[in-house]
């Protein structure tokens, strides 16, 4: 329990940090210049997704074998050259849309361009803490990085009034993670194994990466495509509302639940490697009790925190995205189930059943837009409908080491929450 919430604190800080800088952002600049910003972010966690994300996620599983080792040596190169050479296109593209005198603010971006060399640098580092379980030390390493990227960023932002403090603060953060991450890492003793796993249990690993990446791409996708179809079908009001709601109901029960991934994902590629395949459906299950609780009371504590203190500093127009919240919190214990099971198939190489079911997930957010139309409440349920499909499907993916306990579990607390949101929506 110690190391999850290590593990929580690693996650929750980063966030914290970026939503300090958008509120000051807001505070001191012009609608039109955040919006730059957030065309900036969404391609950031796009280049993330697919690359510095889902890359952990393998490494973890492949860590101390030889085609891990080259894996990791590539994937730096990779980062550096095509996650920054991406950036940097969508850095032109805004320098060709955007007003004459926004160009300077677009300009002050170019940080960015660097963030994925910085988060591919302490990789290995970062894999080798999380395999020797020293959550606290990664904790302390992600608050010293965001605490002195803030004390950068945000007098820059006070006194040159542009984006260059949202890119440093990235950059910074990003940068400081990973030196210190290698720092702690080095103290660490090499296992003597390293490059010895038998050619079966090695090989592959590029293959489990463009597997893993394709999830995380579906799933950025699936997240997207809510955002793109309100948006494209419902109007830009609508959107806004969504997006509101969607940012207060789940920031902290997705911080939560990630946290209880990375703490899992570990545990189980070890447990596959040494032929313990049998213990996978105990850790699970063990696992996802904890980040369940963790997710129904920041659930509760999300509901009651926007109704007491958000609530009443907002104009009645709020009132519609605010009624989404405790229905959209609802929807982070499924979505735990999902990414526990999709740490099993990582696990036991079988990620290639995943993507298809996350395709599935994309589609099912189309009509989440078609309902918005007449009905966000009735779209936030439909969230909740899409991520339990999804559930279900990967469960049945993983066939005898699916953690159905767990999925009855996040199925009881969704009908739970709906029945009692029922009893007192009024």
């Amino acid at each position: 329990m110690i190391r999850l919430a290590w593990s929580v604190l690693e996650r929750v800080l980063p966030r914290a940090a970026s939503a300090l800088i958008m509120l000051v952002l807001a505070a001191r600049l012009a609608p039109s210049v955040v919006g730059i910003y957030a065309w900036m972010v969404l391609a950031l966690t796009l280049v993330q997704t697919i690359g510095d994300t889902a890359a952990r996620q393998t490494a973890v599983v492949h860590a101390g074998t030889a085609s891990g080792a080259l894996f990791i040596g590539r994937f730096r190169v990779w980062s550096a050259v095509i996650g920054g050479a991406l950036l940097a296109v969508v850095v032109v593209a805004l320098l060709l849309t955007q007003a004459a005198q926004d160009r300077w603010q677009v300009l002050a971006l170019a940080p960015f361009v660097f963030v994925p060399a910085a988060s591919a640098a302490g990789i290995d580092a970062l894999v080798r803490l999380q395999r020797s379980a020293r959550w606290k030390d990664i904790a302390s390493n992600q608050a010293w990085s965001s605490t002195c990227s803030l004390l950068c960023s945000v007098p820059t932002l006070l006194v040159t009034e542009s984006l260059l403090a949202s890119a440093l603060q990235a950059l910074l953060a990003e940068a400081g993670f990973a030196i210190l991450n290698r720092r702690r890492a080095a103290r660490l003793e090499r296992p003597a194994d390293t490059g010895t796993r038998r050619p079966e249990l090695t090989g592959g690993v590029f293959r489990d990466y463009l597997h893993t990446a394709l999830f995380s791409l579906l799933g950025w996708g699936q997240g997207q495509t809510d955002r793109l179809s309100i948006g494209a079908l419902a109007g830009g009001a609508r959107l806004g509302q969504y997006s509101f709601a969607m940012s207060l109901s789940r920031s902290i029960g997705d911080a939560a639940a990630l946290a209880a991934i990375n703490v899992l994902r570990p545990v189980l590629a070890e447990a596959a490697r040494d032929g313990r395949g049998s213990e996978i459906v105990a850790v699970t299950e063990a696992s996802l009790r904890r980040s369940l609780a963790l997710t129904v009371v920041a659930a509760v504590a999300t509901t009651i925190g926007v109704h007491l203190f958000v609530a009443p500093f907002l104009a009645d127009d709020w009132n519609p995205a605010l009624a989404l919240v405790p229905v959209l919190a609802l929807s982070v214990a499924p979505s735990v189930v999902a990414w526990s099971v999709t740490a099993v198939l990582q696990a036991e190489s079988r990620m290639r059943w995943a993507s298809p079911i996350k395709a599935v997930g994309v589609l099912l957010s189309l009509p989440v837009g078609v309902v918005a139309l007449t009905d966000l409440q009735l779209a936030a349920w439909l969230v909740n409908a899409r991520e339990l499909i999804v559930m279900a499907l990967l469960l049945l993916a993983a066939r005898h080491r699916a953690p159905w306990r767990g999925g009855l579990l996040a199925l009881c607390v969704v009908l739970v929450g709906a029945a009692v949101w029922y009893l007192t929506r009024g």
